[in-house]
């Protein structure tokens, strides 16, 4: 059999493949609690949860094509609205996620604004003097937030039911909500991007002027969009802070930013897979490397293993994992409905009686 084995959209062969690839995410996605130690599935968890944080990233850097250099202070925002709620207010988790949500979507609003005149280098400007501020605002409020020394006790009990009891039933909880988590922030912003909202980001971002021409509304559309990214990545920031129990200024610095950026880069900009891969590279790589070598050596090796990975798939391992797919099977699009194949209509002469008007010379005169 010859390859790539093309396949006609829509057939029952597409439904299979379409299917086949869901289930065996689901396969894996349930298998992996009881295949992988209770500190690895910890690991995985904390790798879903950076991976939250750079769908959020990947819809404003990614598809809307906004430089965010502050997507830290989101998570922060979002992590320590959990951890403050929870240890000083003895709220319900899911109300402290649901409440860090709506504000880092009012913040993200506000900080969306200046995205209105500023482009480019500028809006990255502003965006990170947010991520730059929040470190300092956590040490300075140390009464809330527990300052440099750390806020404790954060914690989320699982269900009272047999499945997750035991020693590590809290880490198959906590890994379970997190791929839920990471599932609705990908169907969120692949509803987003595949509605009017989606088409009108992609508009601004390709060509602003001609746009902005044809009715869209700059203002609503760029706004919101930052809000729905600071709303995932204060998602993910209510999470890690229930599955690490501990929060410093340091957890939320500039170098989370830069990880974010990073793993949206390596796995593929503007691409609905590659948060994923991008985020377990960033949190896993360090991890191998520091097994193989301590010190220095360690920091050398991820740095090197990245510069290889942007030069050998400039598009992202999710773009090169498409390719290397399509060489096995291809989606070929069906014709739009009613565009069938037929003989050509036989080209009629003006002064032809078939066509049903006068001779030439007839309406020349006219």
């Amino acid at each position: 059999m010859a390859l790539p084995v093309h396949i006609p959209a829509g057939s029952r062969a597409d439904i299979g493949w379409r299917v086949g690839r869901v289930v065996l995410i689901a396969l894996l996605v349930f298998a992996t609690p009881y295949l992988v130690p209770s500190f690895r599935l910890s690991q995985i968890t904390g790798a879903l949860v950076l991976a939250i944080a750079v769908v959020g990233l990947n819809l404003l850097s990614g598809f809307a094509g906004q430089i965010s250099l502050g997507h830290a202070a989101f998570f922060g925002i979002g992590a320590y609205t959990t951890g403050v709620m929870t240890v000083k207010w003895e709220t319900a988790v899911p109300i402290t996620l649901v409440v860090g949500m709506v504000l880092c979507f009012v913040v993200g609003v506000l900080v969306g604004l200046p995205a209105l005149r500023l482009q480019g280098m500028y809006l990255a400007l502003v965006t990170l003097a947010v991520g730059v501020l929040l470190p300092s605002l956590i040490r300075r409020f140390d009464g809330l937030t527990g300052g440099s020394s750390g806020l404790f006790g954060m914690e989320w009990e699982p269900p009272g039911i047999a499945y997750f009891a035991g020693r590590g039933g809290e880490t198959v909880w906590l890994y379970y909500v997190t791929v839920v988590a990471l599932v609705l922030a990908c169907v969120v912003v692949w509803n987003v991007m595949h509605s009017r909202i989606g088409r009108a980001v992609v508009a601004l971002r390709d060509n602003e002027a001609p746009a902005i021409m044809t009715g869209i509304n700059r203002a609503f559309v760029r706004t919101v969009v930052f809000g729905l990214s600071a709303s995932i990545a204060g998602l993910a920031g209510g999470i890690f802070a229930v599955q690490a129990g501990i929060l410093t200024p340091e957890a939320v610095s500039l170098l989370l930013t830069i990880n974010l950026l990073v793993a949206m880069i390596i796995g593929g900009r503007a691409s609905y897979w590659g948060p994923v891969f991008g985020a377990f590279v960033i949190y896993f790589v360090p991890v191998w490397t520091s097994d193989l070598s301590q010190g220095p050596i360690s920091g050398v090796l991820f740095g090197a293993l990245v510069i290889l990975l942007v030069f050998v798939m400039p598009n992202g391992l999710a773009g090169g994992l498409t390719s290397l797919v399509r060489r096995v099977v291809v989606v070929v699009p069906q014709p739009p409905r009613g565009a069938t194949e037929g003989p050509s209509p036989v080209p009629v002469e003006p002064g032809d009686p078939a066509a049903g008007n006068p001779p030439l010379e007839a309406r020349l005169v006219r």
